[in-house]
């Protein structure tokens, strides 16, 4: 990998008789930017050549894995118009938000990323029409084809299409009620970065209602697990010290993603529930509660290590036996925790059709970005979740062996001939046929 040219040639030759060239476009959040950059990897092994669109503050999370260097993927850093936009600056990120107030800016300032990145593109007069990645915008100034990276598993996809269609919700006064979605071949009421084989059904249903090809790909993260090698810092050797210490499937790692912000009241019967669990865990708490939940940590008894280890490294662990997740498709779903969004929608993927989650008891969304201000869930609650994912008894056998299944199906997809190889393939195919002819 390797930034692009900085004199204004942001993309380098991808003429009628070389790969096809792709300019990615994603969210500027992290949970959006992963992802995409896994796509980016899955693309350049393909041979074609990537540019991937960023920020300047944005790029050293992007981060690099082995391999990298041997890529046609190059880095297009944009500035971000934090005070055209009337943002702090440093904002360039969605959890970089100080609250919700601030996104209808955050927005504005993306849009305005749109002109910028149309100048870059069009003043390499060596590059082909590029298809584009998510930004629409910006495709049609260049008459080139878009492509749409979804980061929704289908089955949320899916449901909220129907939603919309059919405009279920009209008339409902008691937000908690179960409304039925229509035409679901299974019952399911509710109160991509996908692979074909977790939920075929859905993805053959949602390609339907869209009118438009659909290519699972995913999981894309999973042709990088080499990238989860555990950094050679003092904190992240003390994280992997401990983890190999413990018993295989004996710790539970939490995390509830870039976004999500608990009450300090929150975060302390989250930490009474995981003590009463008595299993060990390892527990991501978002940095702008730390000083405040380490000073009550310190009050109560609990000991804090700060240290740092990557996400991926922590799941992929034999030491991990459980992930008490928000419900964002990112994430392993085991138990499930959602807060907006459609992590609601993927919690009953999880628990309800696939039958590998545990719900701790979420009824309420949480407004994105704002501290709620009671307790939404117990510890009792956090202690009975983790006990159903842990043990469980016949159930929770049961329930382990089909994730177990589904994480082999998963790296089946992935595999040289899988599914998900094989999209790919097919995605590269179609970009062939996009290309201009000379």
């Amino acid at each position: 990998m390797s930034p692009a040219p900085g004199s204004g040639a942001a993309v380098a030759g991808a003429g009628a008789d070389t790969a096809p060239h792709f300019v990615l476009v994603p969210m500027m959040a992290a949970g959006h930017a992963g992802p995409m950059i896994d796509m980016a990897r899955a693309l350049a092994r393909r041979g074609a050549l990537v540019t991937f669109v960023t920020t300047p503050l944005n790029l050293p999370r992007l981060g690099c894995g082995p391999g990298d260097d041997a890529l046609l993927i190059r880095f297009l850093p944009l500035r971000f118009p934090c005070a055209e936009a009337g943002l702090p600056e440093g904002c360039e990120s969605l959890d970089a938000l100080p609250g919700p107030g601030l996104l209808g800016r955050f927005n504005d300032a993306c849009a305005m990323l749109r002109t910028p990145l149309v100048a870059r593109l069009r003043d390499d007069a060596d590059a082909a029409a590029p298809p584009l990645l998510r930004h629409g915008g910006a495709a049609r100034d260049l008459a080139v084809p878009r492509l749409a990276f979804d980061g929704f598993c289908a089955f949320s996809s899916f449901c909220m299409r129907q939603m919309n269609a059919h405009r279920i919700f009209d008339g409902v006064v008691d937000d908690r009620r179960p409304v039925r979605i229509p035409a679901f071949s299974i019952d399911v009421e509710i109160s991509r970065a996908r692979f074909a084989e977790l939920e075929p059904r859905f993805v053959d249903a949602y390609e339907a209602a869209m009118g438009k090809k659909i290519w699972a790909v995913g999981p894309l993260f999973l042709n990088t697990m080499a990238s989860a090698a555990i950094a050679e810092d003092a904190a992240a050797v003390r994280c992997a010290s401990w983890l190999e210490s413990k018993k295989p499937r004996s710790m539970v790692f939490v995390s509830f993603g870039s976004l999500v912000r608990s009450s300090v009241p929150q975060l302390a019967e989250i930490a009474h529930g995981l003590e009463a669990s008595n299993r060990p865990f390892i527990w991501v708490v978002k940095s702008g509660n730390l000083a405040e939940f380490e000073r009550w940590l310190s009050g109560n008894g609990f000991e804090s290590r700060v240290g740092e280890m990557g996400l991926r490294a922590i799941l992929s662990h034999p030491a991990t036996g459980a992930f008490v997740t928000h419900g964002g498709w990112n994430s392993v779903l085991e138990s499930t925790w959602p807060h907006f969004a459609e992590q609601f929608v993927n919690e009953k993927l999880a628990v309800d059709v696939l039958r590998v989650g545990v719900p701790v008891g979420v009824k309420d969304a949480a407004p994105w970005g704002v501290e709620a201000a009671a307790v939404v869930e117990t510890r009792e609650d956090v202690a009975r979740a983790v006990a159903a994912v842990m043990d469980g008894g016949e159930e929770g056998s049961a329930r382990r062996a089909r994730a177990a299944e589904l994480g082999r199906n998963a790296r089946d997809a992935v595999a040289r001939g899988g599914s998900s190889d094989q999209n790919v393939s097919l995605l590269m195919e179609w970009a062939e046929r996009k290309k201009p002819t000379a």
